[in-house]
């Protein structure tokens, strides 16, 4: 066997099992000025550090992800600095092998599992394939029932020729209604993303216990797109649970690019992105230079006639953002997208005291140019256009366990029907 052969037995045999991150760690860090932050932004760019949530201008707090090998330095030089930092996170394999615990199933669960869709269970994380294959059923389900009719797209490819579908779900009486969009996994590690928009799709369709699901297909159709980036999501399940970004080669050996910094309103990789492909928010060469983001784009620009809202389903944090997120200046109706917010956040809030944030994703979060939610607004003129960081607040992360799945779904999904709800889809 030649040495080549033997080297890529050894890497597939490495590649098979995911990555380990015994020992890994995830710092809270606190600035007290803004000297001590740039210092410590510093520092992350130098040391090439994940940032799991950035400073916000009201509060310099930050939760940061350090390797075992880094940690001893990182935590020299945060004290050096002079910023209170804590070890937030001590070993992020715990976490990681209790997101894979089963959840305890409650009395919540009838309308999760109704249909043909029984054998889906969505109190669990799916691979991309078992995702694919339920959309496909919901659509065979949608074939025998009176009321719901349901289509489903391929539109467009990913880097490594992945679908990238979205789900039409609409009354089966044949009328056009103003049209909601909702995406999730345009980030790979954030895996209650996309669960959540599959929750939302079962409970349109089969019904829910809040009986919102009537009201909400009177009123709209609706398109979801569960999984945007489905190479980086098929990654980060299999390789790496951490991955953010897609799969594209960069050279250098470095693989991706933020999808979230691609889009082509006010593109901008000096705010909030990067230049260096080797980021976690590189934000690509163009804006728009990604399969993903363009396959996106296309769509919106193609159904955005009669679209009143686009919602784009991250974590972590719990907040419910606006545009704009390229700068702290505000929408000229913003108070719109703020009222209709706090609608969506109150109902939320009712099941289990969950709070969220609302405003603008500058103000509240940081600044990052190139998100989809600033194009859905600026570049395809949705007008109500958000960015939702569902749960937690940091204690787990993006590695969210299966037990937390349902609260956070039955929550999320009051809190979009009561915003669908409330917006006046008039003209004029």
């Amino acid at each position: 066997m030649s040495l080549i052969a033997v080297v890529f037995l050894f890497f597939a045999h490495v590649s098979a099992e995911p990555m380990r991150f015994d020992g890994h760690k995830v710092l809270q860090i606190l600035p007290h000025s803004v000297e001590e932050l740039e210092h410590v932004l510093q520092l992350h760019d130098v040391l090439d550090l994940d940032m799991w949530r950035y400073p916000s201008k009201n509060n310099f707090s930050m939760e940061m992800y350090v390797e075992p090998e880094k940690i001893d330095h990182v935590l020299t030089a945060i004290k050096a600095i002079g910023a209170d930092v804590r070890i937030w996170i001590d070993d992020l394999q715990k976490l990681i092998d209790e997101e894979k615990q089963p959840a305890k199933r409650s009395f919540h669960l009838p309308f999760a599992s109704q249909g043909k869709n029984a054998g889906f269970d969505h109190l669990a994380y799916h691979r991309f394939s078992t995702i694919k294959q339920y959309l496909a059923d919901v659509v065979t389900a949608t074939q025998a029932m009176s009321t719901v009719t349901s289509s489903l797209s391929t539109i467009g490819y990913s880097s490594e020729s992945n679908e990238i579908q979205v789900l039409k779900v609409s009354r089966s009486d044949g009328q056009s209604r103003p049209s909601i969009f909702i995406d999730g996994g345009i980030h790979a590690r954030e895996w209650i993303s996309p669960a959540t928009v599959l929750y939302f799709i079962n409970q349109l369709v089969y019904g829910d216990e809040f009986d919102y699901a009537p009201q909400l297909l009177d009123k709209f159709d609706w398109y979801f797109a569960p999984v945007l980036n489905p190479d980086g999501y098929e990654y980060s399940h299999t390789t790496y649970r951490l991955w953010r970004k897609n799969r594209v080669p960069n050279g250098r050996n470095c693989f991706g690019t933020d999808l979230n910094r691609n889009f082509g309103y006010q593109w901008n990789p000096s705010v909030g992105g990067s230049t260096n492909v080797c980021s976690d928010v590189y934000s690509g060469a163009t804006a728009f230079s990604e399969k993903e983001s363009t396959a996106l784009e296309t769509f919106l620009l193609n159904n955005n006639q009669n679209m009143v809202a686009y919602l784009t389903y991250h974590s972590y944090g719990q907040m419910w953002l606006y545009p704009w997120g390229y700068t702290s200046a505000l929408p000229s109706d913003w108070q719109d997208l703020d009222a209709a917010a706090k609608i969506g956040t109150s109902a939320l809030s009712e099941l289990y005291g969950t709070q969220y944030t609302v405003g603008s994703s500058t103000n509240v979060l940081y600044s990052a140019a190139g998100g989809s939610d600033d194009w859905a607004k600026g570049g395809a003129g949705v007008k109500y256009s958000y960015t939702i960081e569902l749960r937690d607040t940091g204690a787990h992360g993006f590695v969210l366990p299966q037990n937390q799945i349902e609260p956070n779904c039955r929550e999320s999904w009051r809190g979009l029907a009561a915003f669908a709800l409330s917006l006046n889809t008039r003209k004029g």
